[in-house]
């Protein structure tokens, strides 16, 4: 991980070098050869699966979704000094109206929040001059189940701002498709303590023989911590993957230092049937 980071941090590092001089203006769009000389832990989002794949991955997913990544930079004495991107997501044709105007809100509020970090990064950027441009941006991590009812998918984001490291984790997206409202994990799992105990097990089978890495060093007590309270349902960040399976992720700091990394945890229907409600069976 740590090798993995410093190799970001030197791409980023010579990315203020390698671009052309004074190629375009404060706030535009990135070139195609400006995105491929960004830092190596940047990638595009993820491509929604192609209707010619529907039939090797699930019949009822419907492949109306396409995402536009937003990369932009902002430049002074001819170099970037930050740069950042956002995801626009969007669905073709009428069927789904509903689904279409919660994500042209959703893809909105990401232009926004980008304008907002654009404008805390650029007054940062132009006070330090940083060598490394600062940046901040959010893709596509993957997609999961997609279908008349529920509609999936991850994020992944980076942000570095100066210091030793970037911030990264990933957050989540659950949409119902007829309401556009978001799905609550309790609309999927029978209860909070059944939850835990499966988590607490398929933590011992993905990441055998780690549980050192956890700041409590036990991987029930780390859970039971984590996700206290009587707001249980708002401390999970999940989603149901292509096989709606429960996906559930840690991002540093969250059961661990930063430098024990992400966990990801999946909750199998097969494996796991007690902590599933039938609400959103296939």
């Amino acid at each position: 991980m740590r090798r993995m980071m410093m190799a970001g941090l030197a791409a980023a590092a010579m990315f203020c070098a390698a671009l052309p001089q004074g190629q375009a203006a404060d706030g535009a769009e990135l070139t195609t050869a400006e995105v491929q000389a960004l830092a190596q832990s940047y990638r595009d989002s993820a491509r929604p699966p192609a209707e010619e794949e529907l039939d090797r991955v699930e019949p009822r997913l419907f492949p109306l979704l396409t995402v536009t990544d937003h990369p932009r930079a902002l430049r002074a004495d001819g170099r970037v000094i930050a740069w950042g991107s956002y995801p626009e997501i969007t669905v073709q044709g009428d069927d789904y109206p509903v689904l279409a105007r919660t994500l042209r809100n959703w893809s909105m509020e990401q232009k926004q929040k980008w304008e907002s970090a654009e404008e805390s990064m650029g007054e940062s950027a132009r006070k330090w001059m940083p060598p490394s441009p600062y940046y901040e941006y959010t893709v596509v991590d993957r997609w999961g189940r997609m279908d008349d009812q529920i509609v999936s998918f991850a994020l992944r984001y980076e942000d570095y701002g100066g210091g030793a490291h970037p911030q990264h984790g990933i957050v989540t997206e659950n949409i119902h498709v007829e309401t556009g409202a978001p799905v609550a994990i309790d609309e999927i799992v029978t209860g909070r303590d059944v939850l835990l105990l499966a988590l607490a097990q398929a933590y011992r089978t993905q990441y055998p023989g780690q549980e050192w890495k956890l700041f409590t060093q036990d991987i029930d007590t780390a859970l039971e911590d984590y996700h206290d309270g009587g707001a249980w349902q708002e401390t999970f960040c999940w989603m149901l993957d292509a096989n709606n399976d429960l996906v559930v992720f840690y991002n540093p700091y969250e059961i661990g230092p930063y430098a024990a990394g992400s966990f990801e945890l999946t909750v199998r229907r097969d494996v796991y049937p007690e902590v599933f409600r039938m609400d959103f069976e296939e």
